[in-house]
């Protein structure tokens, strides 16, 4: 627990505190954080809970539990170096604070595990990393990657006759999907169904979740 921490829930001065620590210490009850600043960071000498750097605290802290979120915006939440970040976020899946997944083409995102959301060190009240933007965001790509994903595969004929959309739209948006790895056909042969890639899946599910927000 953060010295701050225990002035606020014992409403005593921090000197008061510190002479209790102080005392605690010797008793060999308690140990330290960081021995050039033993008030920052306190805990019970059985608690086996990993105390973080003040730099992996922020990165901890910036990481949310309700979404994903990529490296580049919780460096930026955390306000660490960029030659720091991703030491840090290794650091902090290995202690099962952190889990890592593949996101949209090929990138890494991160989200806490339940651990990490009740370690004693994150901090409630900081900013959190933002949502990364998508690849694709409107309306009309959520619903062919829909109707794809119910029905497994489909013809691009068959989306244009579920969605009512022109076949040139479609034809060129189906060609838009594909660049972007969300859709592939199933088949060489020329009108051979289209279905969803690993990418194209994960896609339908965030923009369904930001949609449900």
């Amino acid at each position: 627990m953060h010295g701050n921490e225990i002035v606020e829930r014992l409403g005593v001065s921090h000197q008061r505190v510190r002479q209790l620590v102080i005392k605690l210490y010797a008793q060999g009850r308690v140990c330290f954080g960081d021995q050039n600043n033993p008030f920052w960071i306190i805990r019970l000498v059985d608690d086996r809970t990993p105390i973080l750097s003040r730099d992996e605290e922020r990165v901890l802290s910036a990481i949310p539990r309700e979404y994903l979120t990529n490296a580049a915006k919780i460096r930026l939440a955390a306000r660490v170096s960029e030659n720091k970040i991703q030491k840090i976020l290794d650091r902090l899946i290995a202690d099962l604070l952190v889990e890592e997944f593949e996101g949209f083409q090929g990138n890494r995102v991160y989200r806490l595990t339940e651990a990490g959301k009740k370690h004693p060190q994150r901090i409630k009240t900081a900013r959190r990393a933002e949502v990364p933007r998508l690849s694709v965001e409107s309306d009309r790509v959520r619903k062919v990657l829909s109707i794809i994903l119910d029905s497994g595969a489909l013809r691009i004929r068959d989306v244009t006759d579920v969605l009512n959309i022109p076949r040139a739209s479609i034809n060129a948006l189906m060609q838009y999907l594909k660049r972007k790895h969300l859709v592939k056909k199933t088949g060489p042969e020329f009108e051979a169904p289209y279905s969803l890639t690993d990418e194209g899946r994960a896609a339908v599910a965030e923009m369904t979740r930001r949609r449900a927000a």
